[in-house]
């Protein structure tokens, strides 16, 4: 029996079930059953259902009986494992190795390896997975069968290529591979060996060329779904979709989204489900919508309750705290963040983990806590340069400057360093790393960050001119990326249908308009009514020259909420400075409105 096949030979074997009859359909259930393990999990268990119903009406030699039985319950071991059943997962693989029989089906003891595989996958244990691939390589290598052969050699790449830890030479110069080499031809032109052979490829350019990380992943989605490796699919998809939001291409990351959130919600698996719903709160959190990312992956972190935790629970704590981040509670944020390093140290996840130490690292110092940052961002550093990851230097980059910043203390000088600060140094360099990648665009608060860095430098002309250039950059960015969000609102609506927070609406989808980022731009001159009541009141005393920390005392808020108002006053007054803000409302006869 074939490891894969596409979806015409699994609908011909469909229509063959429904005339067969006596031990013809006995075997096409089985074969049926195999097929759709990954597919469609809940068809496979009804039809191993009625397999082991006709199974006592043949009389059989007990070689062939055993070798049906063991082909049988390695398909209920992988349905099973998708469904987080793990004991049943483990039950069903023991009563398969009991009844192996080689002379009959030899690819049997492989197969069961591969079946495994998934169940340690799910299960979080990287190093028991690693060594079972190993095990089937070897024994797909002495028989004739290159599907088998180059779809486990594929994987065994694909997952050092996923995890990058301490890979060693050999590991080193498999990834380093474009396609398969020292292999078969019908090896490398077999659609299930190729979903993970580009996969392979994709893993490793996530953080050094997203771009075309996002192309391969693409490629191997597709062919996936033709192949019936529907998880993995899924996977591909939401992998693309990643690695387009860190480009910040809203648009093409939410298709890729889609193609898999509808499917992963269709298949009932916890795993994929958690997985999905934290995309979920990812899109919804660089939407705007704080509040209701949280409540995205609140319920992502409820699903992934029946699954170890791992690497998948890691991320979703990851997003967790980007998101109390967003809406200001940053304290929070770094608690549930240290839960998510932890889980990517200790699975060996070094991109991820690098990563989430550089944004760590950056809430560390907005809470003064900035030897801690320091510390995340050395171990960050080690990694991004051992390994490579290009675009976590931008993140690096911008945690130096929140650190300078931050700072009570003189830190040390960048040796070439030319501008004014440290911490517009840092910010700059951030945004030169950025457009040195394919297909990166600045983020709006990149270039926020920098005008304001250029209006705190001093009040020289040619640093306020500095301040403004980066201010209209940052206007025009939200813009494009606000329309390029809204060009198809599809993907956006069809998150796994999302539901608010709020008791009252919650059996109410999202509104297109609901979805949509919020504002801080306008095409008309900006008005009084289009300030939150904060935002007037901080207008009211930035025109009376307070400082932040005076302003917050006044208001009953944290210098950090100051922060978050006045960012919102620049967006909408089209301002890159404090003085600005004022001259801009007082133009626009805002103040007289006002006070």
């Amino acid at each position: 029996m074939r490891y894969a096949v596409s979806d015409g030979r699994v609908e011909t074997l469909a229509l063959s079930l429904e005339s067969a009859s006596g031990s013809a359909r006995l075997h096409t259930l089985l074969a049926l059953a195999w097929h759709l393990r990954q597919r469609d999990s809940l068809r496979a268990e009804q039809l191993l259902a009625e397999f082991w119903r006709w199974l006592p009406r043949h009389r059989l030699p007990l070689d062939q009986l055993n070798a049906l039985s063991a082909r049988a319950a390695l398909t209920a071991c992988e349905t099973a494992s998708l469904f987080c059943r793990f004991d049943d997962a483990q039950a069903w693989l023991d009563r398969a190795r009991a009844h192996l029989n080689p002379s009959i089906d030899v690819y049997a003891e492989g197969d069961a390896c591969l079946a495994e595989v998934l169940l340690r996958k799910l299960r979080g244990q990287r190093a028991e997975e690693i060594s079972l691939l190993e095990q089937a390589l070897r024994l797909f290598d002495a028989l004739p069968d290159p599907q088998r052969r180059g779809v486990t050699r594929a994987l065994l790449r694909s997952e050092l290529g996923l995890y990058l830890a301490n890979p060693g030479a050999e590991a080193e110069s498999a990834l380093a591979a474009g396609p398969l080499n020292d292999v078969d031809a019908p090896e490398q032109e077999d659609k299930a060996v190729q979903v993970y052979d580009l996969a392979s490829r994709a893993f490793p350019l996530c953080l050094r060329e997203p771009a075309e990380a996002a192309a391969l992943f693409q490629a191997s989605g597709a062919l996936a779904l033709e192949m019936g490796f529907l998880r993995f699919h899924c996977i591909a998809m939401m992998n693309a979709s990643n690695a387009l939001l860190e480009l910040g291409d809203m648009e093409q990351a939410a298709q890729c989204f889609e193609a898999a959130a509808q499917r992963a919600r269709q298949t009932q698996w916890p795993a994929l489900m958690g997985m999905t719903q934290t995309q979920v709160g990812r899109v919804l959190r660089l939407l705007g919508r704080g509040q209701e990312s949280l409540q995205a992956l609140t319920e992502a972190l409820a699903q992934l309750r029946a699954v170890p935790p791992g690497l998948i629970t890691a991320f979703a704590c990851a997003e967790l705290a980007f998101s109390l981040r967003a809406v200001e509670r940053t304290q929070e944020s770094v608690d549930v963040m240290w839960e998510a390093i932890q889980l990517y140290r200790s699975g060996k996840h070094m991109c991820n983990l690098a990563l989430s130490l550089a944004r760590q690292a950056k809430s560390l110092a907005q809470l003064g806590q900035i030897e801690a940052a320091l510390a995340a961002l050395d171990e960050s550093k080690a990694l991004t340069e051992h390994y490579g990851y290009d675009t976590v230097k931008v993140d690096i980059s911008e945690a130096m400057a929140e650190v300078h910043r931050r700072s009570r203390q003189q830190l040390p000088t960048p040796p070439e360093m030319t501008a004014p600060t440290a911490t517009i140094h840092y910010a700059q360099t951030a945004l030169d790393r950025g457009m040195g990648i394919d297909g990166w665009r600045p983020p709006p608060a990149l270039l926020d960050y920098l005008a304001e860095a250029w209006a705190e430098a001093d009040q020289d002309a040619d640093h306020m001119a500095k301040a403004y250039a980066y201010a209209r950059r940052a206007r025009l960015a939200q813009r494009q990326e606000s329309g390029m969000a809204l060009k198809d609102s599809r993907p956006l609506l069809h998150l796994l249908g999302y539901q608010k927070a709020d008791p009252l609406v919650a059996s109410k989808p999202l509104e297109l308009a609901q979805l949509q980022p919020s504002p801080h731009w306008t095409r008309q001159e900006p008005e009084a009514s289009l300030l939150t009541p904060k935002e007037q009141e901080v207008l009211q005393l930035l025109a009376r020259n307070y400082s932040n920390k005076e302003i917050a005392q006044s208001l009953g808020v944290s210098a950090e909420t100051v922060k978050w108002h006045l960012k919102g006053l620049y967006g909408k007054l089209e301002a890159g400075s404090r003085r600005h803000a004022v001259t801009r409302a007082r133009t626009l006869g805002m103040l007289g409105k006002l006070l």
